[in-house]
């Protein structure tokens, strides 16, 4: 009658943890959630801006372009690199009188970039 699934009540473990390879969490990924959808699913007490919900696409970019170019992504957390755009957003609407600042990945040199581009909308 079953399809071979191991059933468990709510709340409880499964009997086996799940395989952990080398002693990282390796899930399968078939598609990225786009950063509005995670914005939306964190509820109304923890909205994220637009701006936020842009800059975790950027930060994952960021993370991915790393990986390609064999860069160490340990401690890179999105707290910092939040903290990092802030700055440097802060700094270029004070310098171009621009009301928004636009974040892109590029390669520079073997390495991952960021490039500030101000947005004069």
């Amino acid at each position: 009658m079953g399809i071979g699934l191991d059933a468990h009540p709510v709340g409880a473990s499964p009997a086996r943890p799940p395989l952990d390879v080398d002693g990282e969490d390796e899930s399968t990924v078939i598609a990225r959630a786009p950063s509005e959808i995670l914005a939306a699913a964190t509820g109304p007490s923890k909205a994220v801006s637009a701006e936020t919900a842009e800059w975790m696409g950027v930060y994952d970019e960021f993370l991915r372009v790393k990986k390609q170019c064999d860069e160490p992504t340990e401690g890179l957390s999105f707290e910092k690199f939040q903290n990092t755009l802030r700055k440097n957003r802060d700094a270029l609407v004070q310098r171009h009188n621009c009301k928004r600042v636009r974040f892109s990945v590029y390669v520079k040199d073997g390495r991952a970039s960021l490039k500030a581009t101000p947005v004069k909308e």
